[in-house]
């Protein structure tokens, strides 16, 4: 039996965002309860800009938080359009560890992968999402996209391309994003609560886009935080 993600719906993206934040926090909590060190992964783009200062203001022992991207553009660090820059910038206690570990992209993968393998299982691990189906960098119709997906698939970090400049990335595969005791996707909007309700079904049309194949493999850990 196959069972959905929990979709929480908020009537504005403030109150959404606070909700976030607040989750976050608590799972982050209670890891640093438990354990020296919390491990977590964000995304880059416009919707984590709104979620990173209700975060940094969470009552948490940041210095003891190891904090990566979801994925990189293959830009230089100090780049308005690295997401590891937003990251670093909007959370400047974390320990904030940067995607680009070598001068080629491929290498780069490789080596931030390594990294990341002693940090799983995440302790929480947060996607947004494109209105074309993407999340992390793993976009419709990009090479090595079928292997990206599979959850048999080894955890790790590959090359991706993107349809807007600029175009090469670096992304975790999907088993290296499910690997994590909290599961979280933020979406904004009315086209991406569309592409949401037709992946939930399963339409003909959303079986080959990237979301379809994180919402089938994360089920009931996935919880999707959504507002207008």
């Amino acid at each position: 039996m196959t069972f959905s993600p929990r979709l929480l719906t908020f009537p504005d993206r403030d109150s959404c965002v606070q909700h976030l934040a607040a989750d976050l926090g608590q799972q982050l909590r209670q890891t640093l309860a438990a354990r020296p060190r919390a491990r977590l992964l964000l995304p880059g783009g416009s919707s984590p800009q709104v979620l990173l200062p209700l975060l940094r203001e969470q009552a948490l022992d940041w210095p003891r938080i190891d904090l990566s991207p979801t994925d990189e553009r293959w830009v230089a660090a100090d780049d308005p359009h690295s997401n590891w820059r937003l990251l670093q910038q909007g959370l400047p206690h974390a320990h904030c560890l940067d995607p680009r570990q070598d001068a080629q992209p491929e290498a780069a993968a490789l080596v931030w992968a390594q990294q990341l393998e002693t940090w799983r299982r995440f302790d929480a691990v947060l996607l947004g999402m494109g209105e074309d189906g993407h999340f992390a960098s793993l976009f419709p119709g990009m090479p090595n996209l079928a292997a990206a997906l599979d959850p048999a698939t080894p955890a790790g970090a590959l090359v991706g391309m993107a349809p807007s400049a600029p175009h090469q990335r670096l992304s975790l595969n999907l088993s290296m994003l499910c690997d994590s005791d909290w599961l979280g996707l933020l979406a904004f909007g009315d086209a991406k609560r569309a592409l949401l309700e037709a992946t939930l079904s399963a339409s003909q049309g959303s079986r080959e886009l990237p979301l379809q194949a994180l919402l089938d493999n994360a089920g009931p850990s996935l919880t999707v935080y959504w507002a207008p």
